[in-house]
């Protein structure tokens, strides 16, 4: 195998069933969520890149299905992302394990993301205020918190990057507690000329996108 080519063999850390399973549903989890909030993140803070996220937050009401209304360059990246994630923690964990890896699922999702999605996760884009004691909410995104990401007010701008554990924005002091926030919430972007027809919203990005790129190329050198 490639890695036992690189790294050299290596004997099995656990070779028990269950507790293969156990890790390795773990690392996928992790890898997984740490890598959609690193994308999120740069989809906020690389102008190339928000030009075609601006499509999500455009959007003034939530409802579950606002989940969906991501740009095709967007879902390409996340595509991209996930493929990345499963080649590297399936090549780790056969590595660490060398076993027959299993993740533990309920209904065929991570049994992690299952029970998030249990605790009200769905409601994330919805006008539910579905918050969380503040003690867990700095552990985990609550519905709540993202909705205040969605907000269009100034001092939510760039809040609440986390998909599911709320310990990455922690990490880059972007974490927002549901109790700190006034309601109501506004959502939607600043941008008063944005346009809502589906027509816009597809090809706007890539004249946004294009605009981005040639204003970096134009900046004089020093």
């Amino acid at each position: 195998m490639v890695l036992e080519n690189i790294f050299g063999e290596l004997s099995a850390v656990v070779t028990n069933k269950t507790g293969v399973a156990v890790l390795f549903t773990v690392m996928l989890f992790l890898m997984d969520d740490l890598t959609r909030f690193l994308l999120h993140l740069a989809l906020h803070k690389i102008p190339v890149l928000w030009a075609f996220h601006k499509v999500h937050h455009s959007a003034q009401v939530l409802t579950p299905v606002t989940v969906y209304r991501i740009h095709p360059v967007e879902s390409a990246l996340y595509a991209i992302r996930l493929l990345l994630v499963n080649g590297l923690v399936l090549g780790l964990g056969f590595y660490l394990f060398s076993y027959q890896l299993r993740v533990i699922d309920i209904l065929g999702a991570n049994m992690f993301i299952f029970a998030f999605n249990v605790l009200g996760a769905n409601l994330r884009h919805s006008h539910v205020w579905f918050s969380w004691p503040k003690t867990i909410e700095k552990w985990f995104i609550s519905p709540a918190q993202h909705q205040v990401h969605h907000s269009r007010a100034f001092i939510h701008r760039d809040k609440n990057f986390g998909t599911t554990l709320a310990i990455w924005d922690r990490m880059t002091h972007s974490l927002v507690c549901s109790h700190e926030c006034s309601k109501p919430i506004i959502f939607g972007v600043r941008d008063k000329k944005i346009n809502q027809s589906v027509v816009t919203l597809y090809f706007k990005p890539i004249g946004d996108f294009a605009t981005v790129l040639v204003n970096i190329f134009k900046r004089p050198t020093k």
